[in-house]
């Protein structure tokens, strides 16, 4: 008994038993595929082809696959075969990674679901700051105009991934998550930061982060994006009839073809979505560390700025007093070195 017929009656896939009697490190998936396919097609009449005589009803039906092979001048037993390795394909290769894949993306939309509820919040707690730094005559300081020109980044790039979602992969927390997650540590493939672009560019270059960088530079590109964020569309399970065999023997040919060019994609993504779920979990706790840094002390200097604050001043116009200006450039000061750190200048 050969090792493959051995390996194959263990595991009742092609691809397993091939995999423990070669040493696959060099070889390619392709290569592994026809390889295993030259080793089955060698023994699957003996192994899986023809069933048990020890009763009537496998004599009956090794019969009856004998009349269909002569039949179909051999199509049967050459479909048959091809059957079985495309679900042998499927169930060793795509299902695993794309199972490890889907793992990925549930543990990464929950990492980003985190930094999106902490930018939620920071949204709600700056739209009085941005009030204030707007309502004062000192608009003419570099400082705060410098100031206000991030805020107005960090609302346009907020709006935009609260309202699109992505083209409807992931909505909510999840999406305000991923914009915050580019804005911090990416660029766009130009090289452009991704916090100075807004809308449909804004989108895009977040997509394409997911997917690893732009296809020109190696990366899965927005595609890869799409399947980071909104998972992955499984490929179907295959199996054809023996009626005009041969003619189906060429379509399954095809259809495992491209379900290893599949297979391929995936566990170059899998790398990939494996590092965005690392970075995703690091940038989370950065985020969090932040917040619990800033958010305090720009609460307390609102406080301090509001108790400060005259009615008059308010109602007429008029400078500032001291200790009111003292607390609104420390808002000022507070708020950009925040939006810096978030990566957004």
């Amino acid at each position: 008994m050969s090792s493959f017929i051995q390996a194959y009656r263990n595991t009742g896939n092609s691809i397993l038993a091939y995999q423990q009697i070669t040493d696959c490190t060099s070889k390619s998936l392709k290569d592994i595929v026809n390889d295993s396919f030259a080793s089955l097609e060698n023994v699957f009449e003996e192994v899986d082809f023809y069933e048990s005589t020890d009763s009537k009803r496998g004599i009956l039906r090794n019969t009856s696959k004998i009349i269909g092979g002569i039949v179909s001048l051999g199509g049967s037993y050459m479909l048959e075969m091809h059957n079985k390795h495309y679900t042998d394909i499927y169930s060793a290769v795509y299902e695993p990674v794309r199972k490890k894949i889907e793992s990925i993306e549930r543990d990464t939309n929950e990492s980003l679901s985190a930094i999106g509820e902490q930018l939620t919040g920071l949204n709600k707690l700056l739209k009085p700051v941005s009030r204030i730094l707007k309502a004062k005559k000192v608009t003419s300081k570099s400082e705060i105009r410098y100031s206000l020109s991030q805020l107005d980044k960090f609302y346009s790039g907020f709006n935009t991934s609260l309202n699109t979602g992505f083209g409807g992969l992931v909505g909510g927390s999840a999406a305000l998550g991923a914009w915050g997650l580019v804005t911090l540590v990416g660029s766009a493939s130009t090289g452009t930061a991704i916090s100075s672009l807004s809308g449909v560019a804004a989108t895009n270059a977040t997509l394409a982060w997911f997917g690893g960088g732009s296809i020109a530079t190696g990366g899965a590109g927005m595609a890869g994006g799409f399947w980071v964020l909104g998972g992955i569309v499984a490929a179907p399970i295959v199996f054809f009839s023996t009626k005009n065999a041969y003619k189906k023997v060429d379509t399954l040919k095809e259809k495992k073809r491209e379900l290893t060019e599949e297979c391929e994609k995936l566990n170059t993504l899998l790398i990939q979505a494996t590092s965005q779920l690392c970075e995703a979990r690091k940038q989370q706790a950065n985020v969090a560390s932040l917040m619990s840094e800033y958010v305090p002390k720009i609460q307390a200097e609102l406080a301090l700025f509001r108790k400060h604050r005259s009615f008059w001043n308010d109602l007429f116009g008029g400078a500032m007093k001291t200790q009111q200006k003292k607390h609104h450039d420390a808002l000022a000061q507070l708020t950009s070195e925040l939006l810096i750190r978030l990566g957004i200048r």
